[in-house]
């Protein structure tokens, strides 16, 4: 079964919380291989055998002289191992094995990370790394290489680096090495990578030595997309090649077999978090703005990304924008887009959402969902003669109680925009005010939740709506007990 990882949100701080607007959100262990079986995972894992004649990349491409292999392979005591030999086969002087987890592990943002223990001799070349799962923007490098860890010859610096630009020979890169004067042979360490959409930073042992932020890279078949080619998914990579253009051929100093042990492999995510550090109350308002903290894709789209206002959480592609009179509202909602909250219903029910919206001149619809299903119909936004020409529209929906996450996903036509500024929801109790337990039923249950709500002012022991909470609302769920659900 394919497991995909898809990893938004804001920047890692040393690899472990992130704050957001009033609170820290933590990192997730999402997948991780610790090698404690007696082979490899096929699962995790894919063989790529041969010269890479077979994958369009003879010598894979960097005139290697390894013919990789399975039997390279072995894992045993909780480490997987990859071994170098100088043996003749399928032509070649020299075998080892190279694994990838294409279609197994596929990962957009995050923290990913290895503990490894790395050969040393001249014309080695272990690496831990990253290629795009589709290629959406072209062949090599245009749709980008993420190298997490490569050492060549004697294991004495680290390199980090990404590939991008146009298709070969128009390719660039950037990164830069880890020297600290360790011998990387002699144990094992740590090698990460933090990626978001803004910036990635790597890692040795918790070391940060290197930051690429986004307006370094770039691919020549996305000149409107700011973080391509490094927005899509990637997968992993771990081989051990033997000489090749960098680290140039073995010499009479160097000594096979070499050995690669990895101890683990690991991925972990920043979970999408309440912007306001909580769950929003319904009945209650959710201002646009304050839709969840996370990665795009995971808690928002945008069809571009730059926030085109500028006045409110610029880092993100969502466009906001300062309104008139005060606030922020999300402005020009196109095509597609949407956007995540988390919110804490307090009863379940049915509600009726008033929605502050603007459009210049051509109205849109949007519906709002959990679990991506519908809890109402399309609400659909006229045209109002301005984007901060405000009116409010109003519909149903039906929500059940406790925690979820409420989704607004707008169904416009392509070419339609508009703005929002906040969607306000109440409970609609008129038919059935005693149901003070929310479960769509009148039974003595309801006496205790009432009791419930009354010691502890909860705003449902409100029975006759004057706004107090008093021993005369008893008798007023004693009348909507009696009068029953319309």
């Amino acid at each position: 079964m394919r497991r995909e990882w898809n990893f938004c949100g804001s920047v890692l701080i040393a690899g472990l919380l992130v704050s957001s607007a009033e609170g820290q959100r933590v990192e997730r262990l999402v997948w991780s291989d610790e090698f404690d079986g007696t082979s490899v995972n096929p699962d995790n894992w894919e063989f790529m055998i041969g010269n890479g004649q077979l994958f369009g990349l003879p010598g894979w491409g960097n005139n290697e002289l390894q013919y990789y292999r399975e039997e390279n392979a072995s894992v045993a005591d909780g480490l997987l191992t990859i071994t170098a030999r100088q043996e003749s086969f399928g032509g070649y002087g020299y075998t080892s094995t190279r694994l990838r987890s294409i279609n197994r592990v596929d990962v957009a943002y995050g923290r990913i990370e290895a503990s490894i223990k790395l050969p040393s001799t001249p014309g080695i070349w272990p690496a831990f790394w990253m290629l795009p799962t589709s290629s959406p923007y072209g062949t090599w490098a245009a749709s980008g290489e993420i190298d997490i860890m490569e050492s060549v010859n004697f294991a004495d610096r680290i390199y980090g680096t990404i590939h991008y630009g146009a298709p070969f020979p128009g390719n660039v890169q950037a990164g830069g090495q880890y020297a600290p004067g360790t011998d990387f042979s002699q144990g094992f360490h740590t090698y990460s990578l933090e990626w978001d959409p803004n910036q990635m930073r790597w890692y040795v042992d918790g070391q940060l030595y290197r930051v690429i932020d986004r307006d370094v890279w770039f691919s020549s078949a996305a000149s409107g997309d700011p973080r391509a080619p490094f927005d899509r998914e990637f997968h992993l990579l771990l081989n051990v090649a033997v000489g090749g253009n960098f680290p140039g051929n073995p010499n009479g100093a160097s000594q096979f077999p070499q050995s690669m042990q990895v101890d683990w492999v690991r991925i972990y995510q920043l979970d999408p978090a309440p912007f306001t550090g909580s769950p929003i109350a319904i009945p209650g308002r959710i201002e646009a703005e304050n839709y969840d903290e996370g990665y795009p894709g995971q808690t928002y789209f945008d069809t571009d990304a730059t926030n085109n206002g500028g006045a409110y959480r610029p880092g993100d592609d969502v466009d906001i924008e300062t309104t008139a009179g005060g606030g922020f509202n999300v402005g020009w909602i196109e095509f597609g887009e949407w956007m995540q909250y988390s919110v804490d219903v307090q009863q379940a029910g049915e509600y009726t959402v008033t929605a502050r919206v603007a459009s210049q001149s051509t109205g849109g619809a949007f519906s709002l969902q959990v679990d991506q299903l519908p809890v109402g119909p399309i609400a659909f936004v006229p045209a109002t003669g301005g984007f901060q020409s405000w009116t409010e529209i109003q519909f149903p929906v039906t929500l059940q109680a406790g925690e979820q996450t409420l989704r607004f996903f707008n169904f416009a036509s392509p070419g339609q925009e508009y703005n929002l500024d906040w969607l306000d929801f109440a409970l609609d109790t008129a038919d059935c005010l005693a149901d003070t337990n929310g479960d769509g039923q009148l039974t003595p249950a309801d006496f205790n939740a009432w009791i419930l709500a009354f010691n502890n002012a909860d705003p449902i022991a409100d029975q006759n709506g004057d706004g107090a909470i008093t021993p005369a609302d008893f008798n007023a769920w004693i009348l909507n007990y009696n009068a029953g659900c319309g």
